[in-house]
């Protein structure tokens, strides 16, 4: 009779040929070799059987299912078929670090009261990179500490644990947990008194990719209903039988807990922000703007529809205005989806292509999804069509409802990755691979994304769909001297723009050197206690704002915040030194001899260093022109109008303009 192995390491697989391999290969590599590798081969559709078929070795044996039972069934499956005196799980998409077997056995051969035992893990993405921890996994590490947290959440990573068999003794997982099943197992456990430990060192890899079952979960749920529900399930579990513990009094507390959460986060927002626009919105006006999206729809023949926010002054704006002009010859559909503060873009698009404004029928309540599918099936009803879209949600809801074959484009003006937060971005990360290319007019932007979908676990091959599209300049004029320097800020009056901070260096300057500088602010409204300042209002004609920058030699930038400001771009254009914090792309997009950047955003620091070199400027006028010139020469280098015209033609057209 053959001995009964110390281990049996349990490995379900079903549809895991691009990782079981690699997880298989890992288990038999482990120090400790008195192991049997169970695998439960759940009835793949894929490759799975025949890459572990390929392996011999005495040590693996596999329990093939006939039709696929799902995991908890596979799971079950394998614990009453295993033969060692200790149960080590493995994920067929993971992969063990060398010496898991060999530390966890000891730890239970030394810890005879211990049932289970976990390990730490480190989070791999499908090309096998370490992305981050587990926040929860470190956080609960002794004894008490995994007990205290349990009844909120799980704490221990699925295929990191081994059990002692003669703990688990016929306690099973639990068909009705369809997710969470393991951390339902854990709880049982946990009420009858036994103990669960953890060896604090990563010990196995734990992939993380958007089509592990995982993944799809997160997707799926907020993580607040998703709580909710396995809790309730797992006491519903102990209560049908009888069981009462004291385990069962903090997972009630957590369970209170965590409807407060679920109803303040999930349920109170969506349901304040549906209620305002129900009472708020004219009922006449939002038919009118369903008979003009019926019309509109019915009468334009065109292939490419734009979904953009706002007709408003802004930066993103007028690159928005810029690529629609692009390809004005296609006649565009353009649709603004939100409310604008000012129409100063209006003409432009209208110019450019069909613009209908309908911001109430996609965002009330009960107009919102007829509109997404009346736009969604005239989508699909077209040859080549083409969709791109920029700070928009309807984008989002638009894209589960489009074929394949429709292109769709999504531009990101600024982006920075926050561990943590990012929580909109998260939500829509599922939609990656439905999205042909992401345009970034910020060189950093697209940085800062890539490194969030890294660790959002998307494969390396996610570059490919990140795509920098610097924007242009429409308008370029010449270097002017002036007898008074003219300092210029352009932004609207918003707190990462801190006009409050360029009136503080205008103050300073007007104190130290009355009357050798004229001040001007274009975009915020008139702020009283500042005479020495002309404020000049939203400028929507080019042309007007072309002539102011000319009139100008200093464009002086405060903000907290930029992707990489257009402002700057159409300063230089006109020949005007920037001046700048160090934000977004303008410290890599510019040099010192066409521009000056402070060495913080701190604003003393900003300040000081500006007011020191407007006065070191204005003292050397042969150095202020030397740098206009240089200024506007950049300019015309980098922001070329025809180069930012072909590479939307081609992009959306398929083929640069002639």
């Amino acid at each position: 009779m053959t001995t009964a192995p110390a281990i049996t390491v349990l490995m379900p697989v079903y549809n895991a040929a691009a990782y079981v391999a690699k997880a298989v290969q890992s288990t038999l590599d482990q120090s400790f070799t008195d192991f049997e590798l169970l695998i439960i081969h759940d009835a793949s559709s894929d490759d799975s059987s025949m890459i572990i078929g390929s392996f011999d070795d005495p040590r693996i044996r596999i329990i093939t299912h006939e039709k696929n039972m799902g995991l908890v069934a596979s799971l079950n499956d394998g614990l009453d078929h295993a033969r060692g005196r200790y149960i080590a799980r493995m994920d067929a998409d993971d992969m063990m670090l060398p010496q898991r077997l060999e530390k966890q056995f000891r730890y239970l051969e030394e810890h005879e009261g211990i049932g289970l035992v976990a390990t730490f893990v480190d989070l791999i993405n499908p090309d096998g990179a370490v992305t981050g921890e587990w926040d929860t996994d470190r956080e609960a590490v002794t004894e008490e500490e995994i007990r205290a947290m349990m009844p909120r959440t799980t704490c221990i990573a699925h295929p990191s644990v081994m059990i002692r068999r003669s703990a688990l003794g016929s306690l099973r997982y639990e068909a009705r947990m369809v997710e969470g099943e393991d951390w339902d197992l854990w709880l049982r456990m946990l009420s009858r008194g036994l103990r669960i430990a953890k060896i604090p060192e990563t010990l196995l890899l734990y992939r993380q990719h958007p089509h592990s079952f995982t993944g799809a979960a997160r997707a799926r749920r907020p993580l607040e209903l998703r709580l909710l529900v396995m809790r309730r399930r797992f006491l519903q579990g102990e209560w049908s039988r009888f069981r009462f513990s004291r385990l069962h009094l903090a997972v009630l507390k957590a369970q209170f807990r965590s409807v407060a959460r679920h109803i303040k986060l999930n349920v109170l927002p969506p349901l304040l922000r549906n209620t305002y626009r129900v009472l708020t919105y004219s009922p006449v006006r939002s038919l009118r703007e369903r008979s003009n999206l019926r019309r509109t729809l019915a009468q334009w023949n065109g292939q490419h529809v734009f979904l953009f926010p706002y007709l408003n002054m802004g930066g993103a704006e007028q690159v928005h205005a810029d690529i629609a002009a692009a390809i004005a010859d296609k006649h565009p559909l353009v649709i603004m989806c939100g409310f604008s503060s000012d129409r100063a873009f209006a003409d432009r698009f209208a110019k450019s292509g069909t613009l209908l404004e309908i911001p109430r029928l996609l965002n009330h309540p009960w107009t919102r999804k007829a509109a997404n599918e009346a736009i969604a099936r005239k989508l699909n009803g077209l040859m080549d069509a083409t969709l791109l879209s920029s700070m928009t949600t309807t984008f989002f809801d638009l894209l589960p409802l489009l074929k394949r074959e429709v292109r769709s484009y999504y531009m990101l003006h600024a982006f920075r990755y926050q561990p943590g937060a990012n929580l909109q971005q998260k939500t829509w990360v599922k939609h990656f691979d439905r999205i042909d290319r992401y345009l970034f007019p910020s060189g950093m932007a697209l940085s800062e994304f890539d490194k969030f979908l890294f660790h959002e676990n998307i494969p390396a091959l996610r570059s490919a769909k990140l795509l920098a599209s610097p924007c242009a300049v429409p308008l370029f004029g010449e270097v002017r001297e002036h007898q008074r320097t003219g300092i210029l800020m352009v932004g609207r009056d918003s707190p990462e723009k801190r006009l409050d901070l360029f009136l503080l260096i205008a103050a300073e300057l007007e104190r130290k050197l009355p009357g050798r500088f004229r001040f001007t602010v274009a975009g915020a409204v008139h702020r009283e206690g500042h005479p020495h300042v002309a404020f000049k209002g939203i400028i929507g004609d080019a042309k007007v704002m072309s002539a102011l920058y000319s009139d100008h030699d200093l464009l002086v930038l405060t903000s907290t915040r930029e992707g990489f400001s257009l402002v700057v771009m159409e300063a230089m254009a006109n020949g005007l030194v920037v001046l700048s914090t160090p934000v977004g792309d303008v410290p890599g997009r510019v040099d010192p001899s066409s521009a000056f950047i402070t060495t913080s955003v701190e604003a003393t620091v900003v300040l000081r260093e500006m007011t020191a070199e407007i006065a070191a400027l204005d003292a050397d006028r042969d150095r202020l022109l030397r740098t206009k010139v240089a200024a506007l020469a950049r300019a015309r280098a980098d922001f070329d109008t025809q180069t930012f015209r072909e590479r939307y033609r081609a992009l959306l057209i398929g083929k640069a303009s002639t």
